[in-house]
């Protein structure tokens, strides 16, 4: 306290300060008072229509979260499968209604098993390391499947392990829901992921293809891809950019598909996004309201659907983690709480809070259930939820919407007549975001923009709270390799060889769906980091540069 009082802000700066940015987050410019005059344009039937009714602007659902409530979706993904089943089962009992996990850096970025050299250091962080349908029935052992929807970001090798235990537990896949996360554009775009299995190939499209193919025939209920736009928004995106650019990769998904021959009313609802949410509250609402209108338009006028299925906007919720500061982090608290009121001021069907520890470590058990309990409280205790698009017709709400609407469309038209997909592959549209987040770094070093804790309103470092630390397991982490090397050695090899070559000669067939000969690698014990080894083997890609895999079965 001695500390805090010696660094007294003058109560001229405390109490009577004036904004200094007169801006939106991603800088629109605002006036000081918006009237009627302001949306004068403004047809009600045409741009806003009530909720459940094209363009979808005030939502989803004619009753919205009367009806239904958002899906609490926490992510989880720590130091081991069985680390992981224990968070997943403690997340369900504290009243989560869904699963939402990740893999670690080695299973889905680098395509390695967690006993490659490549992998160490690396196997728990970030994410549980996932290698074979072994790890994957430690992970959801004891989960209600049939009743669970599940999202997984993780790689298709890990979607097809998830398939395959469920068909083991007798549940049919026309009741397995959930989001798989095959976006390989945005990955790409915000990882700069270097000597992948996507840049320059076409391979990865290629995944993406597939797996919309295969799984709209197969898994009913489960949306094969999942477009990962929070990773942009992160990378410096403003909010229009952020949802320009996630249409433009869904476009060149459709595209993909309706050449083989698809057709967009089944495609259309194939597609889920994973959206920011920042602390601008009324710009994250506005932009929500936005999307959903120029993705039903999108739809409707460019490819012609018809059916609310394809025209309704998918969204899942992250609160954005670059408005987390690692000073004085119990104030994220309050950001997050802001951060998800914005999301379901904006209508959006699911939603992960951050956790407030997140700038310094991966969550704590504490931090996760502050985080749960945060979007409890907005459900059942502020009455954000009692009315449909309760922000729908103020005058300053629908003047941003439109401006942001205008702004999404720009974007998607500029593109249209460029390579978008070259762009990603290129890193060229990269490097643009990098240069936005610089600019957007340098406002808070100059005092341009205000960030309460770090350059203002500050307190001595060493009168920041001490906080519980989480750390990945090594004793689980050890335990969960160990398996993986037994798993090589128990498996019955020549059935694994056998697959593999069914495997090559379905990726070598450009034209072939994979999935089928994938999936079926995958019931016999083939890891990971083989089915990803033979995809790159068929590609030609410069795999061995790493040292990563060679083929385990040469004649």
């Amino acid at each position: 306290m001695k500390d805090q009082m010696e660094t007294k802000i003058p109560l001229e700066e405390a109490y009577f300060a004036k904004p200094t940015w007169l801006k939106t987050w991603s800088g629109i410019p605002l006036k000081e008072v918006y009237t009627p005059e302001d949306v004068k344009d403004l047809d009600y039937s045409r741009d806003l229509a009530n909720p459940g009714q094209f363009p979808y602007t005030r939502g989803p659902y004619t009753d919205m979260y009367r009806g239904r409530l958002w899906s609490v979706r926490e992510v989880s993904g720590h130091s081991s499968p069985r680390i992981t089943n224990e968070w997943l089962k403690y997340l369900v009992a504290q009243g989560s209604n869904a699963i939402n996990v990740i893999c670690d850096v080695a299973s889905i970025y680098a395509g390695v098993d967690s006993d490659h050299p490549v992998a160490e250091g690396t196997v728990g962080l970030m994410g549980t390391p996932i290698c074979s349908l072994r790890d994957m029935e430690t992970m959801v052992d004891g989960l209600p499947l049939d009743e669970l929807s599940c999202t997984l970001t993780m790689g298709f090798a890990q979607h097809l392990m998830y398939l395959a235990v469920c068909e083991k537990r007798g549940v049919p896949w026309s009741k397995v829901r959930g989001t798989f996360f095959t976006d390989y554009l945005t990955v790409y775009l915000v990882r700069a992921a270097g000597d992948n299995e996507a840049k320059g190939t076409g391979s990865g499209m290629r995944l993406s293809r597939d797996g919309m193919l295969w799984y709209s025939k197969n898994v009913p209920m489960a949306v094969p891809i999942c477009i990962g736009a929070e990773g942009i928004r992160e990378s410096g995106a403003t909010a229009a950019q952020e949802i320009a650019f996630a249409f433009c990769s869904a476009r060149a998904y459709l595209k993909e598909v309706l050449n083989k021959g698809a057709d967009i009313e089944e495609m259309a609802p194939r597609i889920a996004f994973t959206f920011r949410c920042g602390i601008d509250i009324f710009e994250e609402a506005a932009k929500f309201r936005a999307a959903r209108r120029v993705w039903a338009k999108m739809l409707s006028e460019d490819y012609g659907a018809k059916s609310k299925y394809a025209l309704r906007l998918r969204v899942h919720v992250v609160t954005k983690g670059s408005d987390l500061t690692e000073q004085q982090a119990e104030l994220n608290i309050i950001r997050i709480a802001y951060q998800a009121l914005a999301a379901i001021l904006g209508g959006v069907q699911s939603m992960h809070t951050c956790s407030f520890d997140e700038p310094i470590c991966l969550p704590t058990e504490e931090s996760v259930r502050i985080a749960l309990r945060t979007q409890q409280i907005l459900a059942y205790e502020t009455g954000a939820i009692t009315v449909a698009d309760p922000l729908g017709g103020s005058y300053y709400v629908e003047s941003l919407t439109n401006t942001l609407e205008e702004e999404i469309w720009k974007i998607i038209r500029e593109w249209d007549k460029k390579d978008f997909v070259a762009a990603v592959e290129h890193d060229t549209l990269m490097d643009s975001l990098l240069g936005q987040a610089y600019k957007f770094q340098r406002q808070i070093e100059n005092g341009e923009r205000i960030m309460v804790g770090v350059n203002k309103f500050t307190i001595p470092e060493e009168s920041e709270q001490k906080r519980v630390i989480f750390e990945v397991d090594e004793k689980a982490v050890a335990e969960h390799i160990a398996s993986v090397k037994e798993l090589r050695k128990t498996r019955d090899n020549k059935k694994v060889k056998q697959a593999l070559d069914n495997l090559r000669r379905a990726f070598d067939n450009r034209e072939e769906n994979f999935f089928p000969a994938a999936y079926e690698a995958v019931k016999a014990n083939c890891t990971n980091m083989e089915l990803m080894g033979v995809l790159r083997m068929s590609y030609g890609l410069p795999y061995d540069r790493w040292g990563l895999w060679e083929y385990p079965f040469k004649d």
